[in-house]
């Protein structure tokens, strides 16, 4: 018999006991969905991931204030900062020859009050700054201006809604808008309370709240903090610097951080994210794993069946001149088709399930007002999945056969025919 035929006999085989083999595919299918459905989770997430890390920049750092350490008495407050951010170090960044764009940034404690009034309406809003450029959060997708411009960094005394924040307030024209004048009310502890006002430049679709220029959100801080000085006693919160390369970025950061600075890279990032990533997927593939394994007894156990049922067949077959060979390939083929038969259907089944879970995951971000960028796939089933998930299939049902096959090729012809 060739390899051929010994196929042939093998798919005529299964088709004798379609039901049989339909049941222990179905083991295999589910393990093989868990794998895809779960490992496509985390293709997706990191594809997004990278996508938006590309798009902010590997080569933009993110220096940070050094602190001095927590101890005793500063553990609930912030602690002191032995390093400074100051517009000293933004400047020698600015003429460094690898540096394009500096960005400093102060961040508004999560403890301030701040409310903004409008006409007749006063709500609870959060400030946000000019720039879209956050590796913290890397599915955002950048505000668009829906009415008037966007508001740059340098500006001062103007301020840009959220359309969900206008949607908060009953407004519906967002171009009237435009020009009008609001105040930001902010309710310090003390009890002191002080109102800033702004113009209205435009309506962007981002995350709830307002935007401001980086003068303006230091005005506020220092007054919540009642320090007018506070850019000179603090220093910056933060500074955003893009250099020409990725090289260039890890020549900066190696300096910066010789110098007592925190640097963070988009590129230490990416790598923090992936490793976890793929600990998630190990951990998530893991499910799978056990479903297999559970599936592979299934399948030999109906093997076993098969051998005990076709006994006096394989008598039959080695009474003509079948090598033991044979009859082992014939049954580990067997098997091996029922895994790949389970392989096809879990993966189709993981695809369609990940269309499911990814509309759903859209549906309800929506639902809860989540800015995503459009489009955006959580789950992505590449080739290589495909690919890998077939081939463990069918090599989970090509062990599971090994067992029942080996025993059917030790069968003594003589007591085979004899079998009833």
């Amino acid at each position: 018999m060739t390899w051929r035929d010994l196929f042939k006999t093998a798919l005529s085989n299964l088709g004798r006991h379609t039901v049989r083999t339909a049941l222990s595919s179905v083991g295999v299918m589910v393990g093989i969905l868990t794998m895809v459905t779960m490992l496509s989770l985390g293709v997706g997430v990191q594809r997004e991931m990278i996508s938006n890390f590309q798009s902010l920049g590997l080569e933009t750092l993110t220096l940070r204030p050094q602190y001095e350490e927590r101890s005793l008495f500063n553990q609930f407050g912030e602690p002191r900062r032995t390093k400074l951010l100051t517009s000293t170090l933004a400047d020698e960044l600015r003429a460094h020859p690898e540096v394009i764009k500096v960005m400093p940034r102060i961040y508004l404690p999560g403890t301030m009050s701040i409310s903004l009034r409008m006409d007749d309406h006063e709500v609870r809003i959060w400030v946000w700054d000019t720039d879209d450029e956050n590796p913290t959060e890397p599915f955002a997708s950048p505000a668009e201006a829906v009415a008037g411009r966007k508001i740059e960094s340098d500006e001062s005394g103007h301020i840009t809604l959220s359309t969900s924040l206008l949607k908060e307030m009953d407004i519906d024209d967002d171009q009237a808008l435009i020009g009008q004048e609001v105040e930001l009310v902010l309710h310090a502890p003390r009890g002191e309370t002080v109102a800033f006002p702004f113009t209205v430049v435009g309506a962007f679709n981002g995350r709830r709240g307002v935007r401001l220029g980086f003068s303006d959100q230091l005005a506020l801080k220092s007054w919540w903090y009642n320090d007018p000085k506070l850019l000179e006693t603090q220093g910056y919160d933060a500074l955003t610097v893009r250099t020409t390369s990725l090289s260039a970025a890890t020549r900066l950061l190696d300096d910066l951080e010789a110098q007592g600075f925190e640097v963070r890279s988009m590129k230490m990032m990416l790598d923090m994210a992936n490793r976890g990533i793929l600990i998630m997927q190990a951990m998530l593939g893991s499910v799978g794993l056990v479903a297999l394994l559970v599936a592979s007894l299934g399948i030999a156990n109906t093997m076993i069946m098969a051998v005990y049922e076709r006994t006096k067949e394989i008598g039959i077959l080695k009474a003509v001149g079948a090598a033991p060979r044979q009859i082992r390939g014939l049954f580990i083929i067997e098997a091996a088709l029922i895994g790949l038969i389970g392989g096809v259907a879990g993966t189709v089944g993981g695809w369609l399930l990940g269309l499911g879970l990814n509309w759903l995951i859209v549906a309800i971000m929506a639902w809860q007002e989540i800015t995503i960028p459009q489009n955006i796939r959580f789950f992505a089933l590449s080739w290589w999945l495909v690919a890998l998930a077939l081939a463990f299939a069918t090599v989970v049902g090509l062990l599971a056969g090994l067992y029942p096959a080996a025993r059917a090729a030790r069968l003594d012809p003589l007591e085979a025919l004899r079998h009833e």
